[in-house]
């Protein structure tokens, strides 16, 4: 993961942005939970519906997404994304300070970012292989996620102090502001050019291009199971973390400020992951190293029900080792999925192709998220609801076992030789 490999590309000025709003972005990650439960009181059924919101816009509007990522210019297409997700997440600030703040206003926000997100996602998963071409996919994609393992490092942490500082709705307004910076570095990195003229008929209408965006990802054999996975573990992931807060400040009397310096050892874990990803694929296979990373985080967050059998301090340190299993694992398997993803699929369907994956693996977790508080308004528990989807989070694994994608050594794109050409990418910045 050479800096000099991706030199002279206009990557890094795309890296430098990113990494700013993503500190951001954890903080607004920790501190609309706790908005939920300091300010508004929320119950476990609140929780719930605070983390269906995000999925819900993936799965209302995830397909469409994908195809305007496809169809418009990239590089504008993620500053308009980033400069709306600023004024959403701003109202919850204003709507504090002007006695406004309500439930239903942070789930507009969480919709309304979860959609913002992949509209920006998608963009960038078509513009980063245009940008530093195929060769180059997992030393880019691990810059990326070595962002978001520092993001993971830091934001917490920055996060439960300003929160224990200044209170969860303000806190929320150092991600707005994140955005803009995140803008910023967009302004001078290379501009892609619109890929529609090259790569489809003009007669496709919007409905022919998502069902050709679909047979892209689920027709391939490869792509199909780990899409499956993705699933699975993402429904039992949304129970396990529609209670996490909840839990961790009611049943073990965490503040916000040892949640988030607990969470500290999930982005070191995660920035080691994305230092030794691209070495596990070469050693052991691409499907080996990705089986491993689905099963791992579910014997991971079995801990955290654990560590409210045990005293406080024994109990934070199960937390914290629950985070870094889990944040390490995910990280490679975000790293290997996504480059097999990006050296599969065809450049032209790389939007929607992203998006289609995650309409597929996000849109169950809104009905995980609300499942959670049923089951434990059923008896189950806070506890017993995180131990059962702590075991679904690691039978994800059993798709790529079952399929045969655990024998997957190798990645390579397949032979198609009437597929054109990546749109160019021209470049009106310096790279930084």
């Amino acid at each position: 993961m050479r800096r000099s490999s991706l030199a002279g590309t206009g990557f890094h000025r795309i890296w430098a942005g990113e990494s700013i709003s993503l500190v951001g972005t954890q903080i607004t990650f920790f501190a609309l939970p706790l908005v939920a439960v300091i300010s508004l009181d929320a119950d476990a059924f609140d929780m719930g519906l605070l983390n269906a919101c995000g999925s819900l816009a993936v799965l209302l509007l995830g397909p469409s997404i994908g195809v305007w990522a496809d169809r418009w210019e990239q590089r504008g297409t993620m500053i308009v994304a980033n400069l709306l997700r600023c004024l959403l997440l701003a109202a919850v600030p204003l709507a504090w300070l002007l006695g406004g703040l309500n439930l239903p206003l942070l789930l507009v926000v969480a919709f309304g970012a979860g959609a913002l997100s992949l509209l920006f996602d998608s963009a960038m998963a078509s513009y980063i292989p245009a940008l530093v071409g195929k060769d180059r996919l997992i030393p880019a994609n691990s810059w990326m996620q070595s962002s978001v393992s520092v993001a993971e490092t830091a934001g917490p942490g920055v996060a439960g102090l300003l929160i224990q500082l200044l209170g969860a709705p303000l806190a929320v307004a150092v991600d707005a502001l994140s955005y803009l910076a995140s803008t910023l570095a967009l302004t001078g990195a290379p501009r892609s050019v619109s890929k529609t003229h090259e790569h489809e008929h003009e007669e496709d209408n919007h409905w022919q291009a998502i069902r050709h965006g679909l047979r892209t990802v689920l027709r391939d054999r490869v792509q199909r199971p780990l899409v499956l996975a993705a699933a699975h573990f993402n429904f039992f992931t949304a129970m396990f973390f529609a209670l996490y807060i909840l839990f961790l400040v009611r049943s073990l009397g965490f503040s916000p400020l040892l949640i988030g310096l607990l969470s500290v050892a999930s982005g070191v874990a995660g920035l080691v992951g994305a230092a030794i990803s691209a070495r596990l694929a070469h050693r052991f296979g691409y499907g080996p190293v990705l089986a491993v990373a689905y099963a791992l985080p579910g014997g991971a967050a079995v801990l955290v029900p654990l560590a409210g059998q045990v005293g406080t301090v024994p109990g934070a340190v199960l937390v914290a080792l629950s985070g870094a299993v889990w944040s390490g694992a995910v990280v490679v398997n975000l790293i290997l999925s996504e480059s097999v993803k990006q050296a599969l699929v065809p450049h032209a369907y790389l939007g929607r192709a992203t998006s289609i994956i995650k309409f597929v693996s996000f849109g169950v977790e809104p009905i995980g998220a609300l499942l959670a508080p049923g089951l434990v308004a059923l008896g189950l528990g806070l506890g017993g609801t995180m131990l059962l989807a702590s075991v679904g989070v690691g039978t994800s694994c059993l798709w790529l076992v079952f399929t045969g994608v655990h024998r997957l050594r190798q990645v390579a794109a397949p032979a198609e030789p009437d597929r054109p050409a990546p749109a160019p990418i021209t470049t009106v910045g310096e790279e930084l």
